[in-house]
This record gives structure tokens, sequence and C-alpha cells, in this order.
């Protein structure tokens, strides 16, 4: 995703200025908040049996809007939460135990239209995704050591990888065409793609990685796959498990993928662990070469085999709970059968 270049949101509205001058503090507490209110908006909207995706704000209010015609007064509440200029603490407190559908049976339906009102307020009005994307650019300055393809290319240079393999790249949810996947030499040449390429930056293709047309042959495959800070983004497990599973049309036999999962997704999820992870990829024909955890996020470098263990996969065709406690999250993956 790309910051855009305009003053002002499609409605109107102010965004970010200076966004140079943004302290890495600042935009990781606008990244922490974006994911807070896509997440209650999810939850939600689950309950509700509202379409909703991540990355579809058209799409999205489009939906909303035609629950809330068919559901009388309704569209009260729901203006109600918009109408909020200020943060409310009651219903800042309602969304912090608004978890999933089991939990959200304890509200009834005008309080959760109206949170889902005061949510959409801020991710539409207030400039949400906009700021979300600024800040993610930021963080991903190589001035302030940002580049999560960093350790990517470090990794590359410990497996002998040099300017001389002639590999060529895909990078998933591209923010920047000078971070070191691009500069390296390592990979030439970087197709680089995103859903959300405000910037109309012309090195980046906006366009979604499930819909990219499947190459014809080996040429048009990759050496290296980056996913990085994207497969979290994928609306439910089934889609995330539809997307690691659509890697390897991409990929070369003995080609690399490296993914980078915000830390939470691995070491606080009731579904999910480093050493899951590493076995459903294993299902889906990968080796793990590398692994590291920062302090917010963790990094897994890949190499695809020659077969899928097609015999392991029946274990993720479901949600299998390792450990539970009240302030885990349900991040989790899950095969298609």
């Amino acid at each position: 995703m790309f910051a855009s270049r305009r003053k002002q949101t499609i409605s109107g509205k102010n965004i970010i200025k200076n966004i140079k001058r943004i302290k890495p503090a600042k935009a990781r507490k606008v990244i922490r908040r974006f994911h807070f209110l896509i997440e209650k908006r999810r939850n939600i909207c689950e309950y509700l049996e509202i379409e909703i995706s991540d990355n579809d704000e058209v799409r999205n209010a489009k939906n909303i809007n035609a629950f809330l015609s068919k559901v009388p007064l309704s569209k009260k509440e729901y203006n109600t939460g918009r109408n909020h200029k200020e943060r409310q603490k009651d219903i800042e407190e309602k969304l912090l135990h608004i978890d999933n559908k089991a939990t959200s049976e304890k509200w009834n339906t005008n309080e959760l239209i109206l949170c889902l009102g005061y949510v959409m307020k801020e991710i539409e009005l207030e400039g949400g995704l906009e700021n979300y994307q600024m800040a993610s650019q930021i963080g991903q300055d190589t001035n302030r050591g940002g580049d999560s393809s960093g350790i990517l290319i470090k990794w590359m240079k410990e497996l002998g990888r040099s300017k001389d393999n002639e590999m060529n790249a895909l990078e998933i949810g591209s923010l920047s065409v000078k971070n070191k996947i691009s500069t390296s030499g390592i990979f030439n040449p970087v197709i680089r793609i995103d859903l959300n390429n405000l910037n109309n930056d012309k090195g980046i293709i906006r366009q979604d990685f499930m819909k990219r047309p499947l190459p014809g042959n080996n040429e048009g495959k990759f050496d290296l796959i980056s996913c990085s800070l994207v497969l979290n983004f994928v609306p439910t497990p089934l889609e995330r498990g539809q997307m690691c599973e659509r890697f390897t049309k991409f990929l070369k036999t003995e080609g690399y993928l490296f993914v980078v999962l915000p830390l939470p997704c691995i070491s606080n999820s009731r579904y999910m662990n480093a050493e899951i992870f590493k076995s459903l990829m294993s299902t889906l024909g990968y080796n793990q070469l590398k692994y590291h955890e920062a302090n917010k996020v963790c990094y897994f470098l890949f190499q695809r085999q020659n077969d899928e263990g097609k015999a392991n996969k029946k274990q993720f065709y479901k949600k299998l709970k390792v450990r539970d406690g009240p302030k885990m999250n349900n991040f989790s993956i899950i095969l298609p059968q």
C-alpha cells in the first residue's frame, strides 16, 4: 500500500500532512489503531451477517447500506455512532469486548449497529485508511530501519545468492520501489503489486494477487515471492489458506517464499504458532530455511520442494485450538479441501 500525495481523501477530508515528519512511535500507533478498527468491524459484521472485505471500502459501504435499508430504525443507530466527534469511552469499552460472533451475542443489534457506525466513521471519514497507508510507508522507510526485506537480503547472501544468479521476484503488497529487494541487485526484474497503490507509482502494479493470471509456463514463474504483512489482512482463515496454496502456482521449484507476519499472529493466537505454520507450509511442499522474531513482527523464509505433502493436508482443514487465554487473538489458516 502507498500513501496518497493528495492533501485530501476522496471524501474531501484532510489527511496527515508532512508525512516525512511522523515519528515511528506515531506511525505504530496509527497502524495499531487501524488494525483494531478493522478487526472490530469484521467481528460486528460477522454477527450481523454483512459481507465485508478489508480491501474494498466501496463494496463495504454498499453492503452496509443494503443491510441498514432492511432493518427498521437501524439507520438512526448507525448515524448516532457516526455523529460522535471524539472518541467515546463507553463505545470504546464495548469494542474491546466484541471479539467474535459468540461473544457478540450478549450485545443487542442496536448496540452493534451503533458501534459499527462509530468504527466506520473513523475508517471512512477521518482518513483511517489513508493514515494507515502513510504510517505503513513510514514504517518501511529504510532511513528508519523499517524495510522488512533487509533481513531477506541478508539471508539470501548467507545462502550464497548474489547478482550473478539472475533471479526474478514477485513482491506482493509492495510499498516502495527503493527497498532492499529492488536495490540489492540480487533480483531482476522485480514485479511489484499492491491492492491500493494510491500514489499510482509507475513501479507498482495495482493488482489483487488472488486475481493475477496464472503463469502459462515455468518461464512465467518466480525465483522469489515476498509477502510482507499481507497474509494477516486476508479476511478469513480459508482465504488465507487459498493464498498459501496459490503461492506455489507462481513459484519455481526450489524458489523462495518470504513471509512476514505481525508477531501476535504467531505468539498470541489460539490457533497458530511458528511450528504449526511451518508444518502447514510443509504440507504445501515447502522447507523452512530461516525464521526470526523481532519485537513486532516475525519473518519466515521457505524454499519450495518438488511435491506437496497431500497426505498431511487433512489436519489443516479446520482450526485446532492449541492454547487459550482472555487476551489472545483468533488468527488461523485453513487449507481448502
